[in-house]
Formats: C-alpha cells, structure tokens, sequence
C-alpha cells in the first residue's frame, strides 16, 4: 500500500531520525487513527489511536507518541506487523484501538 501524500506530516526526532504521520482530515468521523512510519524504510508501521479528549493531534504529541511507542518496543526498521498504541489521558500506551 503507497503512502498517502495528502493529509502526511513530517517530524523528526533530536537524534535526526525522520518520519512520517498521517491523519485524514476527516479522522474524527472516519479513521480515528493516525499513521506512522520511518521515512525512507518499509518496516513496521505504528497505529496511534488519539481519540481522547485531552489530545490534539500536534507535531509535538506525535513526536511524544514516537517516544512512547519506541519505549513499548516499536521496531520502525523491521517489517512487521502494524504496532499498535492507545492514548490513555497522558500518553500512549500499548493496546488495541477499539
């Protein structure tokens, strides 16, 4: 599956390392989820599920969520199967979007 170019964001991390988010413009009644990935590498994609009142889906808190899902063991170099993170009030943890 190619990557959206509509609607995808860059950020990247202290340590140089770059990705790319994506989130539909029309997440809240549709994916309710935002996207992912390493730029520049097919490996494992991170699905965040932000739908929690008290987050806006920023630069800055997808940058937290990287951090989050990089501590719960997210492997954005390897292909695997999508890795998958809640938001709880305070940060992502990992668990399965309902």
């Amino acid at each position: 599956m190619a990557w959206p170019e509509k609607d995808t964001r860059r950020v990247s991390l202290r340590n140089g390392q770059s990705f790319l988010w994506h989130l539909d413009a029309d997440w809240e009644s549709t994916t309710r989820v935002i996207r992912v990935k390493e730029d520049g590498t097919d490996g494992q994609i991170l699905l965040l599920d932000p739908y929690h009142h008290a987050f806006l889906p920023t630069q800055t808190q997808v940058r937290r969520a990287i951090r989050d899902a990089f501590r719960a063991g997210w492997r954005p170099g390897t292909r695997l199967p999508p890795f998958e993170m809640v938001f709880d009030g305070e940060r992502f943890v990992p668990g399965v979007r309902s």
